[in-house]
């Protein structure tokens, strides 16, 4: 349960006010992952599986291999977790799957978070270290605890993700390393989070990919769970 919230909370860090990008060459995605989260309170755990994501279905589907064979769908407003093709779990979160790196990597919207697309606006960009920084400013319509949003480049890769609160506290850190490249499609194999508690300490997270598979037209029935409960 501990890690599924986590998981969670990651990748509601990547949902804010995106537009919808557009793409014709890559549709879908999957790729093995292996994610080890390291608590404020020093606990520690790992999980393995694989992940797969079709841009037009839009059900981003783990299928958990370690600590236990499980199947997490997130779709719409939910998350489904099921054992053995028995639901266990269903949690509301907020609308994220085409908000990820997986979309955003299928649109070729990754180098800029997606946010050129979005109605964020960028109010200042310096150069710092080699790398390239510029600062979005959340539009006032939108509610949400973040002020705004800051995006490291280098060599014309997303380097880092900082989102800042309305004190200038900073709320996660992400940063992408080790890039495949195929075209115009690009992803990280490396992402490295670190999210901070109540107390100011920080949870890190690290989510590594391999074997990443592009429009594979050989497996649909892998790309969609069946007989989802009603949304």
């Amino acid at each position: 349960m501990k890690q599924v919230k986590i998981l969670i909370l990651s990748l509601t860090l990547c949902f804010i006010a995106f537009a919808h990008l557009k793409g014709q060459e890559y549709f879908r995605m999957s790729a093995d992952y292996t994610v080890k989260v390291k608590r404020a309170d020093g606990s520690m755990n790992l999980t393995r599986g694989s992940v797969y994501y079709d841009k037009n279905i839009r059900e981003l589907i783990y299928r958990v291999d370690y600590p236990r064979k499980e199947t997490w769908v997130i779709a719409d407003t939910s998350l489904f977790k099921f054992r053995n093709d028995s639901l266990i779990e269903r949690m509301t979160i907020p609308s994220i799957a085409e908000f990820t790196v997986f979309h955003l990597s299928l649109n070729s919207g990754i180098s800029d978070f997606g946010l050129k697309q979005s109605r964020f606006k960028v109010n200042k960009v310096e150069r710092r270290n080699g790398s390239t920084l510029s600062y979005w400013k959340i539009p006032k319509e939108l509610e949400s605890t973040i002020s705004h949003v800051v995006v490291a480049k280098k060599g014309g890769h997303l380097e880092s993700v900082f989102m800042v609160g309305e004190d200038n506290s900073v709320m996660s850190k992400q940063f992408y390393r080790d890039y495949q490249m195929s075209g115009a499609f690009e992803f990280p194999m490396k992402i490295i989070q670190l999210i901070p508690d109540e107390s100011g300490k920080n949870h890190y997270q690290v989510t590594e990919f391999r074997n990443i598979r592009i429009n594979d037209m050989g497996n649909d029935a892998l790309y969609t769970y069946p007989a989802l409960p009603a949304l």
